[in-house]
């Protein structure tokens, strides 16, 4: 039996569900075309879409992700942060170079603002080697 992949998936997922690319596409307000690109591989779902779809489905982030659904219909984590970071992982297995920018922005944003949250101050970026002096 072959692996299936992200698009496998997600198109077993609509199969099952009796829905069609378009259905689906209008319900996440985006275009067919871009579930027909999600389908193929040539993109994925980011991860407010991919939990709705997921809903949507009635299927798992587990098993969209990763195709393991160790728990029924998952309650949408624990820790929201974590279950994004782990999705962007996922998507970057396969990624082409562009998404996987994107992916790694998204979760360095996500450890900036929970380091944030806990009382920890992110270091300052250095813009130019030039120091400036107020005059005073």
């Amino acid at each position: 039996m072959m692996k299936q992949n992200y698009g496998d998936r997600l198109a077993a997922a609509l199969k099952l569900k009796g829905l069609k690319q378009a259905e689906l596409a209008k319900k996440l307000n985006i275009s067919q075309t871009a579930i027909s690109k999600i389908i193929t591989g040539v993109q994925f779902l980011d991860f407010d879409l991919a939990v709705k779809a997921c809903e949507i489905l009635d299927i798992s982030l587990n098993w969209l992700a990763y195709g393991i659904d160790n728990e029924p219909k998952p309650p949408f984590y624990r820790n929201p942060e974590r279950q994004r970071i782990e999705y962007l992982i996922s998507i970057m297995e396969k990624a082409e170079y562009p998404l996987i920018i994107v992916a790694m922005e998204e979760i360095i944003e996500i450890r900036i603002k929970n380091a944030s949250n806990c009382g920890v101050k992110p270091e300052k970026t250095i813009k130019s080697g030039k120091s400036r002096k107020k005059k005073g």
